[in-house]
């Protein structure tokens, strides 16, 4: 999709749209528990129309509110990881951040398409292959 053919829905579709995509993929991830990024990556760009770029960029800076909530919630209850693994978990989430940003931003869509398409695929053979066979 590009940006010409997302202006040229009407506001209101694109409204119910957003409703409707959202509630699906809230009730999806809420049940399951997990998926928000890929799931909300695959509504922006197959439901509601969004170039890969914009759709990627947009779910990497919804899911970093949830993420920065999630967090919070777990220390306001208590909880407390090993120190060591936060911060390394933290300072390789921002290098691979910064390195993912630079190689997306000189792909083209139809190459980001693609590599989104094999990680997405990759992360449900891991999440089927875990719960599945341990």
């Amino acid at each position: 999709t590009t940006k010409k053919q997302m202006a040229e829905q009407s506001k209101n579709s694109r409204i119910v749209k957003s409703i409707v995509g959202g509630a699906i993929v809230g009730f999806i991830c809420g049940t399951v528990g997990a998926g928000g990024g890929m799931m909300l990556l695959f509504m922006l760009t197959s439901f509601l129309g969004y170039e890969m770029h914009m759709a990627v960029g947009t779910s990497v800076f919804i899911m970093a509110f949830t993420a920065l909530t999630g967090g919070i919630g777990h220390f306001a209850v208590g909880g407390m990881p090993d120190i060591v693994s936060l911060v390394l978990c933290v300072m390789f989430t921002f290098l691979w951040a910064r390195i993912a940003a630079v190689i997306a931003n000189k792909a083209s869509a139809k190459t980001l398409n693609r590599v989104v398409g094999v990680i997405m695929i990759a992360t449900s053979i891991v999440i089927l292959a875990v719960n599945y066979l341990s």
